[in-house]
């Protein structure tokens, strides 16, 4: 994609996460084409030191952060949060996972920085929302999983193996949705000319992608059976004779998935 033409081309980002729900946003916003600042403290981004490696830097955040420019701001020191607040007055979107008062006790919350730079978009992550009795547990993807019930999920449609989910979905679905929020807010900003504070929790957004919460918020009751027989891990993979692997997919209800399949295989 050309950099000039851009969709987010002229967009500054401050990014202020770690891991990897924020630093993936910044990634995509990065990927749009905006002018992402990774902000880490004086001894680094914990990622970084990670394994495995290409020269001095772990490949998690090389993956993560590719594109982004990086400096290093020590925000519990009255320079550092100047300098950052210098930043902020000329940025558009201000992106932060840290825990829930921490940025207002360094001086950086959304009241202060939208007093400087009234177009802000200020973009929190959380693992449970802004407010309410969790608002300051700490949050890991391994733990919203099983709390939206995509673990249980999972496993019933595994004939019962509750094992976690291999990928942090928690951490890259709550990017997803925190993009497509800046990205809202934006827009937004376009017509009314003022910028906003927008959160984005991990569990919230594992109940929003959680497609069978219906069942249960409808009367409570969950058909394991049903769910076995609908979960795409339910499907085969099978290994025939040539030795390759094939995977075989379809909805119950799509008519023609059983012709299409007995035609691929020459076996109408």
């Amino acid at each position: 994609m050309n950099q000039s033409s851009s969709p987010l081309s002229g967009i500054r980002v401050l990014d202020l996460t770690r891991v990897l729900a924020g630093p993936h946003c910044g990634r995509m916003l990065c990927d749009y084409g905006a002018e992402v600042i990774k902000v880490e403290p004086p001894d680094g981004d914990l990622t970084r030191f990670s394994s495995p490696r290409v020269g001095s830097l772990a490949t998690y955040f090389i993956q993560q952060n590719a594109g982004k420019k990086c400096m290093s701001l020590d925000l519990s020191t009255p320079e550092g949060a100047d300098i950052f607040r210098r930043l902020a007055a000329e940025s558009d979107v201000v992106l932060e996972n840290y825990r829930a008062g921490v940025m207002d006790r360094l001086g950086l919350g959304y009241e202060t920085l939208a007093k400087i730079n009234p177009r802000l978009v200020y973009a929190s992550i959380s693992g449970y929302g802004a407010d309410g009795p969790w608002v300051h547990r700490r949050a890991y993807a391994t733990v919203i999983g099983a709390e939206s019930g995509m673990t249980r999920m999972q496993g019933d449609a595994r004939g019962g193996d509750y094992s976690n989910d291999p990928w942090s979905h928690a951490d890259t679905y709550t990017a997803l949705e925190m993009t497509t929020a800046i990205l809202a807010a934006l827009f937004t900003r376009e017509r009314s000319g003022q910028g906003e504070r927008i959160d984005v929790s991990m569990a919230e957004t594992m109940l929003y992608v959680h497609e069978h919460v219906h069942d249960e918020l409808y009367d409570g009751i969950v058909d394991p059976n049903w769910i076995r027989s609908f979960q795409p891990g339910d499907y085969p993979i099978m290994q025939v004779a040539d030795g390759s692997t094939v995977v075989i997919s379809g909805h119950p209800a799509e008519r023609g998935t059983f012709e299409i399949i007995v035609n691929t295989m020459d076996r109408p």
